[in-house]
């Protein structure tokens, strides 16, 4: 039973839901790189070689900008530490830990499946950062701006060790970290608003926080509801053109995709906030602005197509209850993995092929329509269905997944597909 494949896609699917709420501020912006394009190193800011590198995860790129990142710490590591040096130095670690988060999501790593030595380099350059912004903000003659900067960095690299921490099992360091990034990304905006990224990682503070609930809302936030509040920081930054924009896209997509079957908002009318139905139109909304200004004229003539984008379109075609759009999606992440896998080396976590293949499953079970006067085809796949209810609803265990909350939703929305199957096809 613990190979069904409702276990393997509520899984695989449930995991995405809760990406976005890793802490990732970016200096993504839409600088796309070309690969024919040979950068001069030399003459571009820190800032002009972070957009290019985040920008570049979006296409999986990532090696080639470690090595820059590697070489340009090392310089600045061995440089005079003026001030300017050491901000440089922290914008580097810091995206160095971003980057290495980005890649975390590609592998897809889980509180099971991890390569330890990335895992480790995760948090040695966000602790890095974290050390290098307090110790700019301890510099006496550091201005407003500066100290904006580095508040912004410091919150981010909070919010990095707070999810891992939480993914460890660490829950009370984890709440720590996510209380200072809280406080700092606040001071970092109340110093300079024009630090939109502050709002990203506020509006992930605010709404995951509130989605997930217990006693980490309690401590926090002091159980109040706050995911409206959250998802307008990240909209906040999306529309004035942070620099964050590729990753807030992303993750607003996903957030309104799990407000859609969240059972708390059962009750509201629709075309309402939070409504399912308002939830939807913006969900559509973020994915094809993500589609469109990022990966419908790709850089890369080789890119094979972004799969988080893939399953999010995948899993809203399964709430459309539109199975053959979404199996398509499925058989495109399969693809995707499948070629970053053969032809880039990655290491991706089995289980997410596993689920991508469950996810085939479910949609073709959902397409049974055997014709009415064949009562061999109409018991066979009856019998398919029951089997894959009584497997839901018999309380076994589902999947090792960390948020038990948006498991159990995710779990009623396929029981819930499949019971309404089940008594169309008169079982």
């Amino acid at each position: 039973m613990k190979n069904s494949w409702a276990s393997k896609i509520i899984s695989i699917v449930g995991r995405g839901l809760v990406v976005g709420i890793l802490l990732m501020i970016s200096a993504g912006g839409s600088i796309a790189q070309n690969p024919s394009e040979k950068l001069n190193l030399e003459i571009l800011s820190a800032n002009e070689i972070v957009q290019k590198a985040l920008t570049d995860a979006l296409y999986y790129e990532f090696d080639k900008w470690f090595e820059v990142f590697e070489k340009a710490i090392r310089r600045l590591e061995d440089s005079p530490k003026s001030l300017e040096n050491r901000i440089d130095l922290l914008k580097y670690n810091f995206y160095y830990s971003g980057l290495l988060g980005e890649l975390c999501h590609t592998l897809a790593f889980t509180s099971s499946y991890k390569i330890q030595e990335i895992a480790d380099r995760f948090i040695h350059y966000s602790s890095r950062a974290k050390e290098l912004a307090k110790e700019i903000l301890a510099t006496p003659d550091v201005t407003i701006p500066q100290q904006a900067q580095a508040n912004l960095y410091l919150g981010g690299a909070e919010g990095y060790i707070g999810i891992f921490e939480y993914g460890e099992g660490h829950l009370f360091t984890a709440l720590i970290n996510g209380f200072q990034a809280d406080t700092h990304l606040e001071k970092a905006l109340s110093l300079d608003p024009n630090q939109l990224d502050a709002h990203f990682g506020l509006g992930l503070y605010r709404y995951g926080n509130s989605r997930l609930g217990g006693f980490g809302n309690f401590i926090m936030q002091g159980g109040r509801d706050l995911r409206q509040v959250g998802l307008d920081h990240i909209e906040h930054a999306i529309r004035e053109g942070a620099p964050s924009k590729p990753l807030a896209l992303k993750t607003l997509a996903w957030f309104y995709i799990s407000e859609q079957f969240n059972p708390n908002n059962s009750g509201i009318p629709a075309g309402k906030p939070l409504s399912a139905s308002l939830s939807r139109s913006k969900a559509l909304e973020f994915m094809e602005e993500l589609e469109t200004e990022y990966f419908s004229n790709p850089p890369y003539a080789n890119f094979p197509g972004n799969k988080e984008l893939a399953m999010m379109q995948a899993l809203q075609y399964v709430l459309d209850s539109n199975y053959a759009s979404a199996k398509a999606k499925f058989e495109k992440i399969l693809e995707v993995t499948e070629y970053l896998k053969k032809n880039r080396g990655f290491a991706i976590n089995p289980q997410l092929i596993d689920s991508v293949k469950a996810g085939i499953q479910f949609c073709d079970l959902m397409l049974l329509r055997p014709k009415k006067n064949d009562e061999a085809g109409q018991r066979s796949a009856c019998l398919k269905v029951m089997d894959q209810l009584n497997f839901l609803k018999s309380g076994g265990a589902m999947v090792e997944y960390d948020s038990k909350k948006i498991r159990s939703e995710l779990h009623d929305v396929f029981a819930d597909k499949l019971d309404g199957l089940f008594h169309d096809m008169n079982c």
